[in-house]
């Protein structure tokens, strides 16, 4: 079986599949892939009963096989791989190199380059005759290919992390959002968002970023339009909102499949307090101290995080929601909390806490279908020990406003009701305690609200999740 490259950088390379191959984005892989979209391991190609097994490596925006998705699939010959804006053929027999051209889509006829070899120039040159087990005609050439081999590889190898994040950070900056949250009419919280999808219009944030408001501003540059929320997921401190394509859709970035490894370098991109309108996302750089570490935050409006990673990026107030990247310019997590446990020598330095990608990722997608988790669309207000103390109240949680059409506005919930338990289950006046109370009730069930007032009183409210 054998492969040619119809559009891009590389349109006219022919590969022969003769034993596994990995198409990615990245130098290493067996068929690089010069296309933004394509993720650093992409796809997988595996001669098999005289076909191809393709199988979709987890990547961030998909293969396409005949324009159709593929996760898995048999290739006979005849098909078209599209990987971004990258077209393979797939062909049973190898193509001819003179004669009649093959007509399109199959075969492409060669562009003559008339400046210097380039890559893909001496790429077809020499792997299209190797292959083919033709002589190279000119020496010469091949001398030039092995010296610019060497060049590009040196340069590649030799490139620091200095330069990396030079070319990285003007590239992201556009692609992360400055939120905007408001509750009756008056500006109530700030936070980052990212795009997910730009023609969509997704944008991630943190699930404590929607708590703080009702109504949400989306900032890009000195462009601003309004957004609603898709679905939240506050236990697991994540949230989904929709804008309008417009101010979206130039900008996008890539969520990994995986999370980074200890010791690696990343940036954190957010915007911090005192940030206006037309300003840039800020950024900052760390390393990565734990991939997979627990972190139980003490604050009340936070959850904790049974799997987070932690880094010394430093996170100002304003980062949360932001996205954490590689020097790639993947998305590795969501920036989510940087608070310190403790006063003096015992207070962490340098201990900030991201939602890694892995963990993101399944949540993000059973968000986008519009389905939340333990989300009624209230934004609660937490008690401290010395208001119970002082109005003789149960723990429990405060109603500071809903989101209009939400499951608690439909309930009849309004700013000012106090909520001290959930199908019987007692709340303790924190998020965390939330989250044990409503853990198995899904999107779409009920459950019932107990509500207490000033004078003691108390009575149930029916609230269907969203």
């Amino acid at each position: 079986m054998w492969l040619e490259v119809l559009s891009g950088e590389d349109a006219g390379r022919v590969l022969e599949v003769d034993r596994t191959l990995v198409l990615g984005r990245v130098q290493g892989a067996d068929m690089v892939i010069r296309d933004a979209r394509a993720s650093r391991r992409h796809a997988e190609l595996a001669p098999e009963d005289g076909g191809l097994r393709l199988r979709d490596l987890g990547s961030a925006n998909g293969t396409l096989v005949d324009g159709e998705p593929a996760r898995e699939r048999v290739l006979r010959g005849g098909e078209e791989i599209r990987i971004g804006a990258v077209r393979i053929a797939v062909l049973a027999d190898e193509p001819a190199v003179t004669g009649t051209p093959m007509p399109e889509p199959v075969r492409r006829r060669p562009v003559v380059e008339t400046e210097g070899p380039s890559w893909s120039m001496i790429g077809r040159l020499v792997e299209a005759r190797t292959r083919r087990g033709r002589k190279l005609t000119y020496a010469a050439l091949a001398v030039a290919a092995l010296a610019i081999a060497a060049v590009v590889a040196l340069a590649v190898g030799g490139e620091s992390d200095e330069e990396k994040v030079a070319a990285v950070v003007p590239r992201l900056a556009p692609a992360t959002l400055w939120l905007e949250t408001r509750r009756m009419g008056a500006a109530s919280g700030t936070g980052t968002g990212w795009v997910l999808d730009g023609d969509d219009g997704l944008v991630v944030t943190a699930g404590h970023v929607v708590n703080t408001g009702e109504r949400f501003l989306v900032h890009a540059g000195k462009r601003q339009a309004e957004a609603r929320v898709v679905a939240a997921a506050p236990c697991e401190d994540l949230a989904l909102l929709r804008a309008p394509p417009a101010v979206t859709r130039a900008h996008e970035l890539e969520l990994g499949s995986s999370d980074p490894e200890q010791g690696e370098t990343v940036l954190a991109f957010g915007f911090p307090l005192g940030t206006v309108s037309g300003d840039t996302a800020a950024s900052t750089r760390g390393v990565v101290s734990a991939p997979h570490t627990r972190y139980r935050d003490p604050a009340a409006d936070v959850p904790a995080y049974p799997d987070a990673i932690r880094t010394d990026t430093a996170l100002d107030p304003g980062f949360s929601g932001g996205p954490l990247v590689d020097l790639d310019g993947r998305v590795v997590g969501i920036n989510a909390a940087a608070r310190a446990d403790g006063t003096g020598e015992r207070s962490p330095q340098g201990a900030n806490y991201a939602i890694g990608a892995g963990r993101a990722r399944a949540v993000l997608d059973e968000l986008r279908t519009g389905r939340s988790s333990g989300w009624i669309g209230a934004s609660f207000g937490y008690p401290t020990r010395r208001d119970l103390a002082r109005g003789g109240m149960p723990a429990g949680l405060w109603i500071h406003g809903v989101i209009p059409g939400s499951a608690a506005d439909q309930a009849g919930l309004r700013d000012g009701n106090y909520v001290v338990a959930v199908n019987d289950r007692p709340l303790d006046g924190t998020l965390s305690g939330w989250c044990r109370a409503v853990a198995g009730i899904a999107s779409g069930q009920a459950a019932e609200l107990e509500l207490f007032y000033a004078n003691r009183t108390r009575r149930t409210v029916d609230v269907r999740f969203d």
